[in-house]
């Protein structure tokens, strides 16, 4: 055997083991998606599934829409052309003029001209993919490879497809005709592009190719009765040019959406100044339609695809495009209002580089932490849940304070002594151990809901470092509330009902010495109401004699 048929042989059976040790590990996926067959690659040297379908009647699942020239390339990939007539047959295509030449025409000369066949579509849906593909061709015109987010609003699934996927309409089409979006209901595609497919957020965009206007008119009593077409027609004639411009594209069905295409306007990693300045435009664009019932939308917002149904009114979703794009600068030199003075004030100002920060004292705040642990444990007389998680943040906290692995150590199995029902010192340290090699920090709120911990627990344990959000602002409001007491009163412990007696005993002396009650409240800086109510609290608590009683209700 020569060392070509040996090397050959080789390669056969590691790809038969490979694809067999596939076979075995993903045995429920390959049954069910039966159309992926397991392919191994020579030069990776690993399993891939490739979509090959089993019989003709497969693939007419992905060619519902399609043109002939498409069907006849997909029948050829897949080995099922001679299947061509009942292919046609079933998805209503026609075929004309097939293999011929055309005649020889008498003012040109005479040249053989390509097989043409024609298209009857008699699915709509076949126009709107079409159309969807070109619109997302002509909105998401970048190379870089980044994704767009899909969502069944119906079911709430949701998928992220890279955009040359969705500008290829055989792709596209056989996205939409897929499990999830087949019942073509709640279709959505996000407007702007994402880094990653990991979340739909803020945070992982990449740009923001469309702004978008929700023109919500059944809100306006002017336009309620309306169609979409009309309210656009009236705000083609009334605003566009005029407030806003013209929209690259709109949306309608159950309502009306304008969509504007922007130019480059991709997001710098850590920077929010694009994303307001795309929030900005669509807050600007909406106010100045309001009266249509316009509302701003997030920059993580969708659109509907065309030909998908809106469950609400069983509309079907149209797309018009216009093909209008626009320079982020030309938006804000004509169609938004200029910023005020002291905002070019603010930013031409230059920042004082000398200034000095302050480095965290991540000392203090471990001891702190410490600390805080131990007054846990003391609230709870050592009855708590949680001790595992306790010992461990201690021995973390203590190393980061700058104790002694061995300092650390004892310092967890103290306050392990602590507890009602001690944990074993040989376990405990054993479970604990991987924190010398690496110290966790968890946030406050993460400990209290680990630990049971109740926002009333916070203010009887009076803990200094781990505390809630809202533990925090009632300690703020005290603290301002005592720091108010201090400057008015000179007593920042001075309580509010020693307060309301020393108001009650100023009014008392001033309504002896004949003032009138215009002149109290002007003295005392309080309200009218306020007075009478002290007024009412004095007669209660007045000695009962015609005197008083007659000057008193005087006041009444």
């Amino acid at each position: 055997m020569s060392l070509a048929e040996q090397l050959f042989q080789n390669q056969d059976s590691e790809s038969e083991r490979a694809i067999a040790e596939y076979h075995k590990n993903h045995k429920e996926k390959l049954i069910k998606y039966p159309n992926m067959i397991p392919t191994y690659d020579q030069k990776t040297k690993k399993v891939y599934c490739v979509y090959k379908p089993r019989s003709v009647d497969d693939l007419l699942e992905i060619m519902i829409g399609l043109s002939t020239e498409d069907v006849d390339r997909l029948l050829k990939r897949y080995g099922f052309f001679i299947h061509r007539h009942y292919v046609y047959k079933r998805l209503q295509l026609t075929e004309k003029n097939r293999n011929k030449k055309k005649k020889k025409s008498t003012k040109a000369t005479e040249s053989t001209i390509t097989p043409k066949t024609t298209v009857r579509i008699t699915d709509s849906q076949s126009i709107n993919i079409s159309q969807m593909a070109n619109f997302f061709s002509f909105a998401f015109d970048t190379d870089a490879n980044v994704f767009v987010h899909f969502l069944n609003k119906e079911t709430k699934e949701t998928y992220f497809y890279p955009i040359d996927t969705l500008k290829d309409k055989t792709k596209l089409s056989a996205i939409l005709h897929s499990y999830t979006f087949s019942r073509n209901v709640e279709l959505m595609y996000s407007l702007s592009t994402y880094k990653t497919m990991k979340s739909s957020t803020d945070e992982n965009v990449f740009s923001i190719p469309l702004i978008q206007v929700d023109v919500d008119y059944r809100k306006s009593p002017k336009h309620k009765g309306k169609s979409p077409e009309q309210v656009w027609q009236s705000i083609l004639e009334s605003e566009v040019g005029n407030t806003i411009p013209f929209p690259s594209a709109i949306e309608y069905g159950h309502q009306l959406r304008l969509l504007f295409k922007i130019k480059d306007l991709y997001v710098k990693k850590g920077s929010e100044a694009l994303k307001n300045i795309a929030r900005r435009i669509s807050k600007v664009f909406a106010k100045r339609l309001s009266n249509y019932g316009a509302e701003a939308q997030p920059i993580t917002s969708h659109g509907r695809i065309a030909g998908s149904i809106n469950s609400k009114d069983g509309s079907t979703i149209q797309i018009k495009q216009f093909g209008y794009e626009y320079e982020i600068e030309e938006i804000k030199e004509k169609w938004l209002d200029p910023l005020p003075d002291w905002y070019l004030e603010w930013k031409s100002k230059t920042k004082n580089k000398d200034k000095v920060v302050p480095p965290l004292n991540t000392f203090t705040l471990n001891k702190k932490r410490l600390r805080d642990y131990f007054r846990i444990v003391e609230y709870f007389n050592g009855d708590l849940d949680g001790r595992k998680f306790l010992c461990f943040m201690v021995r973390s906290h203590a190393l980061s304070a700058g104790y002694t692995p061995m300092e650390a150590k004892n310092l967890m199995l103290e306050i392990n002594d602590h507890f009602k029902i001690p944990l074993k010192s040989h376990l405990i340290e054993q479970n604990t151990r991987n924190v010398e090699r690496k110290q966790y920090f968890y946030k406050n709120e993460t400990i209290l809901e680990w630990l049971c911990i109740t926002p009333e627990m916070e203010e009887k344990m009076k803990l200094e470092t781990i505390i809630s959000g809202t533990e925090k602002k009632r300690r703020n409001r005290v603290k301002k509330v005592r720091q108010y007491r201090e400057e008015t009163y000179g007593d920042p412990n001075i309580s509010k009902r020693a307060l309301i007696e020393g108001e009650k005993q100023k009014i008392k002396s001033l309504l002896d010495e004949g003032l009138k009650k215009k002149d109290i409240c002007n003295i005392l800086r309080i309200h009218p109401k306020t007075l009478q109510r002290r007024i009412r609290e004095l007669k209660v608590m007045a000695p009962f004699n015609r005197r008083a009683f007659v000057f008193y209700s005087g006041w009444l």
